[in-house]
Protein backbone atom coordinates (compact mmCIF):
# COMPACT_ATOMS: atom_id res chain seq x y z
CA UNK A 1 0.00 0.00 0.00
CA UNK A 2 2.68 2.44 0.83
CA UNK A 3 6.83 2.45 0.34
CA UNK A 4 8.47 3.73 4.08
CA UNK A 5 12.04 5.82 3.79
CA UNK A 6 13.57 5.35 6.68
CA UNK A 7 17.21 5.68 5.32
CA UNK A 8 19.72 8.37 6.15
CA UNK A 9 19.37 12.14 4.49
CA UNK A 10 21.24 11.98 1.48
CA UNK A 11 19.06 8.61 0.01
CA UNK A 12 15.70 10.17 0.83
CA UNK A 13 14.74 11.87 -2.59
CA UNK A 14 15.65 9.01 -4.82
CA UNK A 15 14.00 6.01 -3.46
CA UNK A 16 10.77 8.55 -2.74
CA UNK A 17 10.52 9.59 -6.23
CA UNK A 18 10.61 5.84 -7.76
CA UNK A 19 8.17 5.16 -5.46
CA UNK A 20 5.68 7.93 -6.67
CA UNK A 21 6.71 7.08 -10.10
CA UNK A 22 5.47 3.51 -9.86
CA UNK A 23 1.76 4.03 -8.08
CA UNK A 24 2.88 3.72 -4.11
CA UNK A 25 2.20 6.09 -1.43
CA UNK A 26 5.24 7.07 0.73
CA UNK A 27 6.11 7.47 4.27
CA UNK A 28 9.62 9.18 4.81
CA UNK A 29 10.75 10.25 7.99
CA UNK A 30 12.45 13.47 8.51
CA UNK A 31 13.80 15.57 6.19
CA UNK A 32 11.61 15.11 3.40
CA UNK A 33 14.59 15.60 1.30
CA UNK A 34 18.57 17.03 1.18
CA UNK A 35 17.23 20.27 -0.27
CA UNK A 36 15.10 22.49 -1.01
CA UNK A 37 15.11 21.78 -4.92
CA UNK A 38 14.40 18.14 -3.94
CA UNK A 39 11.49 18.73 -1.72
CA UNK A 40 9.85 21.24 -4.50
CA UNK A 41 10.37 18.33 -7.11
CA UNK A 42 8.59 16.00 -4.83
CA UNK A 43 5.69 18.13 -4.21
CA UNK A 44 5.44 18.83 -7.70
CA UNK A 45 5.56 15.04 -8.58
CA UNK A 46 2.96 14.31 -5.69
CA UNK A 47 0.16 16.87 -7.12
CA UNK A 48 0.84 15.05 -10.74
CA UNK A 49 0.43 11.69 -9.45
CA UNK A 50 -2.34 12.47 -6.60
CA UNK A 51 -0.56 10.47 -4.43
CA UNK A 52 0.18 10.72 -0.44
CA UNK A 53 3.66 11.66 0.81
CA UNK A 54 3.93 11.49 4.47
CA UNK A 55 6.86 13.30 6.40
CA UNK A 56 7.23 11.43 9.79
CA UNK A 57 8.29 12.45 13.29
CA UNK A 58 8.41 9.36 15.31
CA UNK A 59 7.74 10.96 18.97
CA UNK A 60 4.00 12.72 18.05
CA UNK A 61 2.95 9.09 17.57
CA UNK A 62 3.72 8.57 21.14
CA UNK A 63 0.33 8.35 23.75
CA UNK A 64 1.76 9.87 26.13
CA UNK A 65 2.80 13.03 23.74
CA UNK A 66 -0.90 12.35 22.21
CA UNK A 67 -2.32 13.19 26.01
CA UNK A 68 0.22 16.36 26.15
CA UNK A 69 -1.45 17.77 22.87
CA UNK A 70 -5.35 16.75 24.11
CA UNK A 71 -4.30 18.16 27.83
CA UNK A 72 -3.42 22.13 25.93
CA UNK A 73 -6.21 22.14 23.50
CA UNK A 74 -8.92 20.86 26.21
CA UNK A 75 -7.57 24.02 27.71
CA UNK A 76 -7.07 23.15 30.88
CA UNK A 77 -3.73 25.08 31.41
CA UNK A 78 -5.49 28.21 29.79
CA UNK A 79 -3.40 30.36 27.24
CA UNK A 80 -0.02 29.08 26.48
CA UNK A 81 2.99 31.34 27.81
CA UNK A 82 5.74 29.67 27.94
CA UNK A 83 7.00 26.33 26.25
CA UNK A 84 10.40 24.59 27.11
CA UNK A 85 12.00 21.65 25.30
CA UNK A 86 14.97 19.68 25.21
CA UNK A 87 16.62 16.84 23.30
CA UNK A 88 20.09 15.60 25.11
CA UNK A 89 21.70 12.62 24.00
CA UNK A 90 25.44 12.03 24.53
CA UNK A 91 26.43 9.46 21.89
CA UNK A 92 28.48 11.81 20.08
CA UNK A 93 30.69 13.07 22.86
CA UNK A 94 33.67 12.12 21.47
CA UNK A 95 35.03 11.64 18.06
CA UNK A 96 33.20 8.60 16.37
CA UNK A 97 33.06 9.23 13.19
CA UNK A 98 36.81 8.93 13.20
CA UNK A 99 36.52 5.31 14.47
CA UNK A 100 34.53 3.57 11.56
CA UNK A 101 30.88 4.35 13.43
CA UNK A 102 28.60 4.33 10.37
CA UNK A 103 26.02 6.35 12.17
CA UNK A 104 28.62 9.10 13.27
CA UNK A 105 30.34 9.19 10.44
CA UNK A 106 26.91 9.65 7.93
CA UNK A 107 25.26 11.84 10.74
CA UNK A 108 28.21 13.85 10.97
CA UNK A 109 28.97 14.82 7.35
CA UNK A 110 27.49 17.49 5.92
CA UNK A 111 27.39 15.66 2.06
CA UNK A 112 25.34 12.97 3.72
CA UNK A 113 23.58 14.47 6.67
CA UNK A 114 23.28 18.44 5.41
CA UNK A 115 24.21 21.94 6.94
CA UNK A 116 22.87 20.84 10.01
CA UNK A 117 24.26 18.72 13.02
CA UNK A 118 22.60 17.95 15.89
CA UNK A 119 20.06 20.49 15.45
CA UNK A 120 19.01 19.02 12.11
CA UNK A 121 18.93 15.40 13.52
CA UNK A 122 17.32 15.85 17.00
CA UNK A 123 16.68 19.34 17.16
CA UNK A 124 13.91 18.73 14.29
CA UNK A 125 12.43 16.60 16.86
CA UNK A 126 11.90 18.69 19.75
CA UNK A 127 10.88 21.83 17.48
CA UNK A 128 8.08 19.69 16.42
CA UNK A 129 7.23 18.42 19.58
CA UNK A 130 6.78 22.19 20.72
CA UNK A 131 4.68 22.84 17.48
CA UNK A 132 2.73 19.71 17.69
CA UNK A 133 1.87 19.90 21.19
CA UNK A 134 0.93 23.62 21.90
CA UNK A 135 -1.01 23.71 18.81
CA UNK A 136 1.10 26.89 18.02
CA UNK A 137 3.83 28.01 15.20
CA UNK A 138 6.85 29.19 15.79
CA UNK A 139 7.18 32.72 14.34
CA UNK A 140 10.69 33.86 15.65
CA UNK A 141 14.02 31.81 16.45
CA UNK A 142 17.17 33.37 18.21
CA UNK A 143 19.87 30.27 17.92
CA UNK A 144 23.16 29.45 19.17
CA UNK A 145 24.87 26.23 17.43
CA UNK A 146 28.41 25.03 18.60
CA UNK A 147 30.83 22.47 17.57
CA UNK A 148 31.97 20.95 20.99
CA UNK A 149 34.03 18.28 19.61
CA UNK A 150 37.36 18.87 17.89
CA UNK A 151 37.32 17.75 14.33
CA UNK A 152 33.70 17.90 13.83
CA UNK A 153 32.08 19.52 10.92
CA UNK A 154 28.86 20.32 12.19
CA UNK A 155 26.75 21.45 15.51
CA UNK A 156 26.70 18.85 17.84
CA UNK A 157 25.11 21.29 20.79
CA UNK A 158 22.92 24.45 20.53
CA UNK A 159 19.88 26.08 21.79
CA UNK A 160 17.24 28.48 20.96
CA UNK A 161 14.83 31.08 22.09
CA UNK A 162 11.65 30.38 20.49
CA UNK A 163 8.45 33.37 20.01
CA UNK A 164 5.04 31.36 19.10
CA UNK A 165 2.34 33.16 16.84
CA UNK A 166 0.11 33.96 20.06
CA UNK A 167 3.36 35.84 21.99
CA UNK A 168 4.31 32.57 24.24
CA UNK A 169 7.93 32.70 24.81
CA UNK A 170 10.31 29.13 24.89
CA UNK A 171 13.61 27.67 24.84
CA UNK A 172 14.61 24.32 22.86
CA UNK A 173 17.90 23.23 23.43
CA UNK A 174 19.28 20.46 21.34
CA UNK A 175 22.63 18.43 22.33
CA UNK A 176 24.62 15.40 21.20
CA UNK A 177 27.58 15.62 23.79
CA UNK A 178 25.18 15.79 27.12
CA UNK A 179 27.29 12.56 28.39
CA UNK A 180 25.27 9.54 29.70
CA UNK A 181 22.14 10.68 28.27
CA UNK A 182 20.37 8.68 25.57
CA UNK A 183 17.44 9.71 23.87
CA UNK A 184 15.83 11.92 26.44
CA UNK A 185 13.19 14.55 24.68
CA UNK A 186 11.22 16.05 27.06
CA UNK A 187 8.56 19.07 26.88
CA UNK A 188 6.97 21.54 29.68
CA UNK A 189 3.82 23.74 28.52
CA UNK A 190 2.68 26.50 31.04
CA UNK A 191 -0.11 28.19 30.40
CA UNK A 192 -2.52 30.75 32.82
CA UNK A 193 -4.26 28.27 34.78
CA UNK A 194 -0.96 25.36 35.39
CA UNK A 195 1.22 23.46 32.99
Amino acid sequence: DFVSIVTPNFVHFDPAMMALDKGFNVALEKPMTFTLDEAKKLKAKVEQTGLTLLLTHTYTGYPMVKQAKQMVKSGIFGKIRKVYVEYPQGWLSTFLEGSNNKQAAWRTDPKRSGIAGAMGDIGTHAFNMAEYVTGLKVTKICSDLNIMVEGRLLDDDGACFLKFENGASGVLMASQIAAGEENCIKIRVYGEKGG
